[in-house]
């Protein structure tokens, strides 16, 4: 089974029950501080995708919906099992899958700040997933939280949901403690909390409201990898000045495997770090430096620079964030990346990368259109 070979052209949104700890007021329906509402912002963040059902529990929810999805081409279902929760909505559209090997990405109505890349970054991990026996992948958050609502589900899962509807137990968790489940860790997506936010009472609607109209803005975060002299910095160049002709910003953190001077000689920092200084730092009114001898990690770095539409990490070939890999037919033929999340390999080799997307080492579109356009496709 190969990258191309695997499917995710779906998606699902469980429009939920009759909401009774909302007062009965549809959650779909429910609106952010800036006037969209809840649905319009999902099929916005699930664009990508060549259909999306909306698993209903009646004919009725299906109305209301009608004029929000117009501009979408989004699909009706019924549960066909009732008041059994998500878990009767998920039943529903896994029997839309045809295949053993195909993925539908599984989400609630009331799950308001989905990003195209929390989707986008599962599907990447999809294929060595599926190599690997597991049935779903779902997300746990900074604080241990496991979200079901936000995940890969397979077609192969519907004994072990029949099996739990016979005996009324309901609860997704249980689900996935009885499946082959991979469990993603958010943080290391670079996926802030915030993205999970679930609405269920008037006045956590209230609170979300009012700071949705403060969110921050969802950004694209890309390693470049690859072996000493393969044309990293040559390449995040020529990306950086195609970026901010497209009116976006961008930052960079490189990764130093050993060490390095954060300074250099004859400059006063230098000579205070020298003295003894644990940190220094030096501003003007146009830029700021810091230069400090203690540890830190990248989440901390990359919280540092919100305001950035990209951020680009030089190295980081082990981390689980979305990579790139640069070989150069002059220096390697070879991967020096682990496999997980690495969207392409950039080269001018003609050799073949066991199935993984090419793209060519002297045009940098492919990346541009990754990091401007939304990333991967579903």
């Amino acid at each position: 089974m190969t990258h191309q070979s695997l499917k995710c052209h779906k998606a699902a949104i469980l429009l939920g029950g009759h909401s009774s700890r909302m007062g009965g007021q549809p959650k779909f329906l429910l609106k952010d501080g800036k006037g969209q509402s809840y649905l319009k912002k999902q099929i916005k963040a699930l664009e990508k995708v060549d259909r999306i059902y909306l698993s209903a529990a009646d004919a009725a929810q299906l109305a209301l919906i009608q004029n929000v999805c117009k501009d979408k081409d989004c699909y009706g279902l019924i549960d066909v099992v009732k008041d059994c929760g998500p878990l009767g909505g998920l039943y529903t559209v896994l029997q839309q899958l045809r295949n053993e090997d195909e993925w539908i990405f599984v989400t609630a109505c009331d799950v308001p700040e989905l990003t195209e890349s929390m989707v986008g970054s599962l599907i990447q991990g999809s294929a060595d997933a599926y190599e690997q026996g597991y049935d779903c992948m779902v997300y746990q958050d900074s604080r241990g939280r496991i979200h079901p609502l936000c995940g890969l589900y397979r077609r192969s899962l519907l004994p072990v949901i029949q099996q739990m509807l016979r005996y009324k137990d309901y609860k997704m968790l249980h689900l996935l403690i009885r499946s082959r489940c991979l469990i993603v860790s958010s943080a290391k997506m670079g996926i802030p909390d915030t993205c999970f936010v679930n609405i269920n009472t008037p006045e956590a609607y209230e609170r979300w409201k009012n700071t949705s109209l403060n969110m921050p803005k969802e950004q694209k975060i890309l390693c470049i990898c690859g072996i000493k002299n393969s044309g990293k910095t040559t390449y995040i160049e020529k990306l950086l000045k195609e970026i901010k002709s497209h009116g976006k910003s961008a930052a960079v953190i490189k990764h130093d495997g050993h060490d390095f001077e954060g300074d250099r000689p004859g400059t006063d920092t230098y000579r205070y770090h020298q003295a003894g200084a644990a940190a220094t730092a030096i501003f003007s009114k146009n830029r700021y430096m810091i230069n400090a001898d203690e540890e830190i990690d990248l989440q901390q770095l990359i919280n540092g620079f919100s305001d950035a539409d990209v951020i680009l990490v030089e190295g980081m070939k082990q981390s689980e964030l979305p990579k790139i890999e640069i070989v150069r037919e002059k220096i390697s033929r070879t991967l020096s990346c682990c496999g997980k999340n690495l969207i392409a390999v950039v080269t001018d080799c003609e050799a073949d990368f066991d199935g993984i997307e090419k793209w060519p080492l002297e045009d940098c579109s492919r990346c541009l259109n990754y990091l401007l356009q939304g990333g991967l496709r579903c």
